[in-house]
């Protein structure tokens, strides 16, 4: 579970859509209509099932395969820098594997740019996986409202870290 910060200096807590699966509705007689945040939840969780599976369905989540053949690599070379956090990934269910986002091949191209990758994913290891794709995939504040994609690819590095630092620590949305 993740804090953010609300309007007037209040703090919320949300959940992760990793954390979101279905939940059974219980409740002391069965005949009785579910209360209505549990439906709502119920909804969300739906939601967020569904989101995911279209994210990974794009063409540009790639198998262990295509991206090693992208940067010239074997597939086991690629699973490695995975599992040793150096590349990102997102399960895609145990008889599908996991997919790549195709955007970090333009990442980790260079050496200092793969660096500044490799630092701000250290920086995020204790978040979910899809807790990491939000943050590269949306403007933050603290970039000058960037994605961290975009400013890793203009060279801010040091930005980009400090930036997935305050994401992990529970301050999304940073400054």
């Amino acid at each position: 579970m993740t804090t953010n910060s609300m309007p007037g200096g209040g703090r919320h807590k949300h959940r992760d859509p990793e954390e979101l699966e279905a939940k059974p509705v219980a409740s002391l007689d069965s005949s009785a209509p579910a209360p209505a945040i549990e439906v709502a939840l119920a909804g969300a969780y739906a939601r967020a099932e569904a989101s995911k599976i279209e994210i990974l369905g794009r063409a540009d989540m790639l198998t262990g395969e295509q991206l090693a053949q992208r940067l010239g690599l074997v597939r086991a070379t690629v699973n490695n820098r995975r599992v040793a956090g150096k590349l990102f990934a997102l399960d895609f269910g145990t008889k599908r594997g996991v997919r790549y986002p195709a955007w970090q091949c333009d990442l980790i191209g260079e050496t200092a740019g793969r660096e500044s990758f490799e630092s701000v994913m250290r920086a995020l290891a204790t978040v979910s996986a899809w807790s990491r794709y939000r943050f590269f995939t949306r403007a933050s504040p603290a970039l000058g409202g960037r994605t961290p994609i975009e400013a890793l690819k203009r060279g801010h590095g040091i930005e980009s870290v400090k930036a997935a630092e305050t994401w992990a620590s529970g301050e999304q949305g940073g400054a």
